[in-house]
């Protein structure tokens, strides 16, 4: 038998219960913080241990990635899917997602980059997924999510 120990925080390991939903998983994961002494495809490459390809990448402002990830992790599904009771976990789901985004310093941020993978997603995304890169002093922390069935 082989134990593994989940080691993200428990800001990501609560907020992923709290979404646990009908056909619906969400997954969220952080990677950082790292010097930039490699790209962001490198990077991912060594923290993932998969083959990474990046396939896009465009400037964000710290409110627009805030509000892309929140509008994702509190997106309802419809009758088929979605997340169990969403409306009676918002307010503890926002404010784990504000110490999520204090954590990785997002609003402190000098440069900001949201980006997609065309290979090598550590997750299996089917209804929505985010990726952002944050730099800021010097460091690198990465941000990722995504929903699956």
């Amino acid at each position: 038998m082989r134990i593994t120990q989940d080691l993200r925080a428990n800001e990501i390991l609560r907020l992923e219960h709290l979404l646990e939903g009908f056909n619906y998983s969400v997954w969220i994961n952080t990677y950082g913080p790292f010097d930039l002494d490699r790209t962001l495809e490198e990077q991912l490459a060594f923290s993932t241990g998969n083959e990474v390809i990046i396939g896009g990448q465009s400037c964000v402002t710290a409110s627009g990635a805030r509000i892309e990830v929140t509008e994702q992790l509190l997106h309802a599904g419809d009758g088929g899917y979605g997340p169990l009771d969403l409306d009676a976990k918002r307010s503890e789901i926002l404010s784990l997602l504000e110490d999520l985004f204090t954590h990785l310093r997002l609003d402190q941020a000098s440069t900001l980059t949201s980006f997609w993978l065309t290979k090598g997603h550590p997750a299996y995304p089917v209804f929505w997924d985010f990726a952002f890169d944050i730099q800021q002093g010097g460091k690198r922390w990465i941000l990722m999510g995504s929903s699956s069935d």
